[in-house]
This record gives structure tokens, C-alpha cells and sequence, in this order.
């Protein structure tokens, strides 16, 4: 397997990963705010917010996903900009640590998981090479 296909493989997992992440804020907010350290009362901002961030997720890493296994290209330039969101997220948590002194394990093991996404999906973008697979049934109207 090219060392392309394997980027590729990793970022869809990746994507898979964001879009989970997604789908458990869309469904329970109030669990995962907890988890976060946040207090959510039912029906509150945070809980409506939590919801927009999960389909957020959701939606942007299913677009992604599907455009690196369609067409891998534009796909790998959607991870990419992925890629930096999640650079940016583990950034936002720095600061908030080092400014808020809000250490401990969840932010720690977040910090963590946001690298290691960013460089998981940006490994396409930054990766050259083209995959040996011909599409079946010829030319693709575009």
C-alpha cells in the first residue's frame, strides 16, 4: 500500500472520529458538557450550543470523508482545513490552561487528542502522490 492510500485511510478514520465526537454532543450535550467540566441545565445556551457544535462536527467531517474517498484531491484540502481547526482547538485549550490554570486530565488528554487529529488529517494535503486505482466503468461525467 502507497504511503498516499495509507494518508488517506488514516484521515477517514480520523474523520469517523470527529464525526462521533459529533454525534454524542448532538445527543447528549448535557453528558458531554459534564464531562468537559461545564454545568448544563437543561434547555440552557450551553446545551443549544453544544448541539450546534455536534452537528457541526458531524457535518463537516462526513463532507470530508466523503470527498477523500470520491475525490481524494479536494478532499485531502478539506481535511486540511480540518487540520488547523483542530490545531486551533488544541491552542484555545493551551491558553485556557495556562491563563485559567485549568489543568487536570480531561484537558490534558484533550489537548492531546486535538494534535494528534490535526496531524492525522492533515497528512493527505501534505502527502504527494496520486492512488493506482482507475474508476470502474471509464470517464466520469462531470
Amino acid at each position: 500500500m502507497s504511503s498516499y492510500a495509507l494518508s488517506l485511510i488514516l484521515a477517514v478514520i480520523a474523520c469517523v472520529i470527529g464525526g462521533v465526537l459529533g454525534g454524542l454532543v448532538l445527543a447528549r450535550p448535557d453528558s458531554m458538557l459534564g464531562l468537559a467540566g461545564l454545568k448544563a441545565e437543561q434547555e440552557s445556551a450551553a446545551v443549544t450550543e453544544g448541539r450546534a457544535f455536534g452537528g457541526l462536527l458531524i457535518a463537516s467531517h462526513g463532507a470530508a470523508a466523503l470527498f477523500l474517498g470520491w475525490q481524494s484531491s479536494a478532499g485531502a484540502a478539506m481535511a486540511l482545513v480540518l487540520a488547523v481547526a483542530w490545531f486551533g482547538a488544541a491552542f484555545g485549550r493551551l491558553v485556557s490552561m495556562l491563563l485559567q490554570k485549568a489543568g487536570g486530565k480531561f484537558n490534558y488528554g484533550s489537548v492531546g487528542l486535538d494534535i494528534l487529529m490535526g496531524v492525522t488529517l492533515a497528512l493527505p494535503f501534505f502527502n504527494q502522490g496520486a492512488l493506482p486505482l482507475h474508476r470502474i466503468g471509464g470517464s466520469m461525467l462531470v
